[in-house]
């Protein structure tokens, strides 16, 4: 029935319009579902954060650890991997567990480009759950394979058989999960073109990627307004002597994004190494999330009010120093205990606070400096992301428009390019194309194994 379907379509569609006019069709409607998948991930972990948690200034002191009201946070991650187990046993066995965008973006590039809608509907339930509970990751890369997913069904559903427009389509639909989940347009379209097509791109495909994103970006304001997600004040840059403290950020953000690299992909080899089933450690590592729970709370879940937080100097100096800490130690242990989720925003989150630690040690070095430790914070989000990425446009144009602030660009090219040139010398691949790169080693060797044994 399906397969008629199909066949009915496909001459429908090249009696009627051109494969342009079907190409912008097709990339307007999966711009719509994503917009929508988005809004519902939005919408569905707010709702479970609102009802679980309450952002406290919480630092460590036996009495509060020691209350049963605290212990409960223990709890509510674990409660998160419980159902994550349980219905995926149940459901979706054959649901690859972690971090999935790396085979993503291999399977985009390399293989046949279909991404099941099984895939698609594993990621709608489990990303907002995981994550509203506390567990440390962000929704990001599941929404870009969510959006990808909508345009891999069209092109099936089209009949279409080209390998190169079905990857275009799945491309346009990365753009659209990104420009709503972040009410970000251009930030959608540089990371499809960035980070999903490897920078390969001609205008044609250049002009989808953009209605798809726009349509996207369309449908989240159209259901959550279009207030930027960071509330800050406007910045003025001014001087040359700032530029010493974001060149010095520069450089520590490139060293710790590549520890964090180190440590995200340790973690993961540490969990595949366990001898037990693989469903049970989520446990393991949502019960480590839980026992930080306990000690900083701020730390769980997306984060995004603690980082706003961060961005408007209400943090202080050893608060914004131990969240650093604890993100950075505990996203790579939720990815690599095999819940799903992304690391934009945990990206984010981490670059925030480590700028705004930076910021604090700059500002008591030099008290005459004129520049706020949020406006550190600020430009932290974006070179830790844009280090670990190795996507400067992505990176630099998604905190431009998560804040709003495009007056201190001089600033974030500055120390965005130093991280990034720092973290590629001491490491030269990204968190998501080390995996395509040592995938591609281990092909070209069986191919050498073949050919030696025939």
């Amino acid at each position: 029935m399906l397969y008629k379907i199909k066949q009915l379509l496909k001459r429908c569609q090249h009696a009627v319009v051109t494969d342009t006019t079907r190409d912008i069709i097709l990339s307007i409607i999966i711009g719509i579902l994503t917009g929508l998948a988005s809004v519902y991930i939005i919408k569905l972990e707010g709702s479970i954060e609102r009802l679980l948690y309450s952002r406290q200034n919480y630092v460590f002191n036996i009495r509060h650890v020691l209350r049963l009201k605290t212990l409960i946070i223990f709890l509510l991650p674990l409660s998160g991997a419980i159902f994550f187990i349980i219905v995926k046993t149940l459901f979706f066995k054959d649901q690859k567990m972690g971090y999935g965008f790396p085979d993503f973006i291999v399977n985009v590039n390399k293989h046949n480009a279909k991404i099941s809608i099984k895939t698609v509907l594993y990621l709608l339930l489990f990303t907002p759950i995981i994550i509203g509970t506390g567990n440390m990751a962000g929704v990001e890369g599941p929404i870009a394979q969510i959006g990808g997913g909508f345009g891999s069904f069209l092109s099936d559903l089209m009949g279409e058989e080209n390998r190169k427009r079905r990857k275009l389509l799945i491309a346009a639909g990365t753009a659209a999960g990104i420009a709503s989940i972040f009410n970000a347009p251009i930030t959608g379209v540089f990371f499809a073109i960035e980070i999903v097509l490897l920078g390969e791109y001609n205008l044609n495909s250049l002009s989808l990627i953009v209605i798809s994103a726009i349509t996207g970006t369309l449908v989240r304001r159209s259901f959550l307004g279009n207030e930027a997600i960071f509330s800050v004040p406007t910045h003025r840059f001014s001087g040359l002597y700032p530029l010493i403290g974001y060149a010095l950020l520069g450089i520590f953000v490139g060293i710790f994004a590549f520890l964090f690299e180190k440590w995200f992909f340790k973690s993961a080899d540490y969990f595949k190494g366990l001898k037990l089933r693989a469903n049970t450690k989520p446990l393991i590592g949502s019960a480590v999330i839980g026992m930080i729970g306990i000690l900083l709370p701020m730390s769980l879940g997306n984060g995004y009010p603690v980082i706003s937080m961060a961005l408007t100097d209400k943090l202080s100096f050893f608060l914004i120093l131990f969240l650093f800490i604890a993100k950075f130690i505990g996203t790579p242990i939720t990815i690599g205990s095999g819940l799903p989720g992304g690391i934009y925003a945990p990206s984010l989150y981490i670059g925030a606070m480590l700028g705004g630690t930076i910021g604090y040690v700059f500002t008591f070095l030099f008290p005459h400096n004129p520049v706020s430790v949020g406006v550190f914070a600020i430009i932290g989000m974006s070179a830790f992301l844009v280090s670990i990425t190795h996507a400067p446009f992505t990176g630099i144009f998604l905190v431009f428009e998560l804040t709003n602030d495009y007056k201190i660009i001089l600033p974030f090219m500055l120390a965005s390019i130093t991280a990034i040139l720092i973290k590629t010398r001491i490491f030269p691949d990204s968190i998501e194309h080390y995996p395509i790169r040592e995938f591609i080693k281990r092909v070209e060797i069986e191919e050498e194994k073949r050919d030696a044994e025939s």
